[in-house]
């Protein structure tokens, strides 16, 4: 599979702490292959210095391939990304959180196995190998474990880890597919969507997980959980468009 080009996706909501460390990440990162990368930022309503930080970055670094998209209103996680979907122009795009849980430099691990013709798109488990991971809460861990059971009984996945950010799709499957979650429900939603594509391979490889605390800006909670379940119920049993 020849990739040219991978649009890496950040969706930013009052980032400021972490942002530019982030940007700085990706930016320094060299892609097998000589892919090229292309930044698509949306900024999800922030009321800090996220968006300052963004514009600084895009002018200080003139030669860099960034698209900036600053939402009026903070619309939630899946909406940014839904936002950040439309402008990809990479034959793959990547969706990376601004809050340096997940490492930039393992995009090349995702990108292996599409290079290889091994699969079309590649989830970032959390819960494979031996990779460093930073404990999380017991309750999201436990959380996390359930909700990848419960999608995986719909879908016929096998996942480990369905509510990992670090998902590399196609970027023509994607933005072909009817997407409407706009907080955290994406993530099911997406899924399941993806597992109704006949003969579309799917493959999980190991990353690592630096996970935030509340006090640290840590933003999903136990009412996105129970969306996420009924998210769950309805894109994969009751499978609506």
């Amino acid at each position: 599979m020849l990739i040219n080009k991978l649009s890496i996706l950040i969706p930013v909501y009052n980032e400021e702490n972490t942002l530019l460390k982030l940007l700085t990440k990706v930016k320094n990162v060299e892609l097998i292959n000589n892919i090229q990368k292309e930044f698509i930022i949306v900024d999800d309503g922030s009321k800090d210095n996220s968006i300052a930080i963004v514009k600084e970055f895009i002018s200080d670094n003139p030669n860099l391939d960034v698209k900036f998209y600053p939402l009026e209103k903070n619309v939630g996680k899946g909406g940014a990304i839904h936002e950040a979907i439309s402008h990809a122009s990479g034959e793959y795009l990547i969706i990376q959180d601004a809050d340096l849980e997940y490492d930039p430099n393992e995009y090349n691990k995702l990108l292996q196995p599409i290079l290889n013709e091994e699969a079309d798109i590649v989830y970032g488990s959390r819960f494979l190998g031996n990779q460093p991971h930073q404990k999380s809460y017991f309750t999201h861990h436990f959380a996390n474990k359930f909700l990848t059971f419960l999608s995986n009984l719909f879908s016929k996945l096998k996942l480990t880890d369905m509510e990992t950010c670090y998902k590399l799709l196609k970027t023509d499957i994607i933005q072909a597919i009817p997407l409407t979650e706009k907080r955290f429900g994406f993530e099911p939603e997406v899924t399941a969507k993806l597992s109704r594509i006949k003969n579309l391979r799917l493959k999980e490889v190991e990353i690592s997980y630096y996970g935030r605390k509340y006090d640290e800006g840590k933003k999903i909670g136990w009412k996105d959980g129970v969306k996420a379940i009924y998210c769950i119920l309805k894109y994969g049993m009751l499978r609506f468009n």
